[in-house]
């Protein structure tokens, strides 16, 4: 296990003038950063970033989300098959970084959150699935694992359970597609987050250690004696990353809903989860 911080603590999305948090996140302690990126043409030379994530020691890892125009769960053919390429591009991304994770709500659009009728919502399943039934043969080929991450309700509307991410994954039926758990979302959703861990079982590949205010890990409300012994139970040894949002980047907190600083400031937010979490497994 190797416990990483997203850039979003910091940054959004990841540019190349923010190489030098690599050397930061590296400085904090970390083993891992993940990155976010949310173009098929990163905003930054992979040939330098890869070169910088060797010089320091760091392992990377990719998170994205799928905007609107990309849709892969939607009735617009024509907009499934972009959101189909630009899964593949971020699949090559996070190879051509040599990294081998690429998580994040990547089944339909984020923030699509309605009522649907259970045939239409099936549809829409059908359609998510068949999408990353073709990027899972890329991601296979390149040697990544797209773990995809349920979101609580009011950021997406098609899949808010573990055991449905676990659902999901099962019907795409690719050793590419994996499930991300995030301790977020599930302090919103699940009624028992040890039992949605195990219900992940061999499927989790990717889990985000975040607060259920989204501020440093270990001061709020979640289990994280029960998220702790859950993961040890199923043997997990994959990324434990914190996830978190700065304020002061305006499209992330909108998105976010963060109208206050979740911390004293990113770099506590980073250094404090991250000494909690080395406390909890060790």
């Amino acid at each position: 296990m190797k416990f990483g911080a997203n850039t979003q603590i910091w940054v959004a999305p990841f540019k190349a003038e923010d190489l030098g948090l690599i050397d930061k996140v590296a400085k904090l302690g970390f083993g891992v950063i993940e990155l976010g990126v949310s173009s098929e043409k990163p905003p930054f030379e992979i040939k330098l970033v890869r070169e910088r994530l060797q010089d320091v020691g760091l392992e990377c890892c990719v998170c994205s989300f799928i905007p609107a125009d990309r849709d892969i769960a939607s009735s617009d053919p024509a907009m499934r098959r972009r959101g189909v390429e630009y899964l593949k591009s971020l699949v090559a991304t996070t190879a051509a970084l040599g990294g081998s994770i690429l998580c994040g709500p990547l089944y339909a659009q984020l923030f699509r959150a309605r009522y649907l009728p259970a045939a239409e919502r099936r549809r829409e399943w059908e359609w998510s699935v068949a999408g990353l039934q073709q990027v899972a043969t890329t991601a296979e080929s390149e040697g990544v694992t797209i773990a995809l991450e349920y979101l609580n309700r009011f950021e997406t509307d098609l899949i808010n359970l573990a055991e449905q991410a676990v659902l999901l994954a099962e019907d795409v039926g690719s050793p590419a597609i994996g499930v991300h758990l995030d301790t977020f979302h599930m302090s919103i959703e699940e009624k028992d987050q040890g039992k949605a861990i195990r219900a992940a079982g061999k499927r989790l590949k990717h889990f985000h250690a975040c607060e259920n205010d989204r501020g440093i890990p270990g001061t709020g409300q979640v289990g994280w004696n029960i998220v702790r012994d859950a993961l040890r139970d199923i043997g997990y040894d994959g990324y434990v990353v914190i996830e978190g949002f700065n304020p002061d980047v305006v499209d992330l907190a909108n998105g976010a809903r963060i109208w206050r600083p979740m911390a004293p400031s990113p770099d506590d937010l980073a250094r404090d989860g991250l000494k909690f979490l080395i406390n909890l497994f060790q």
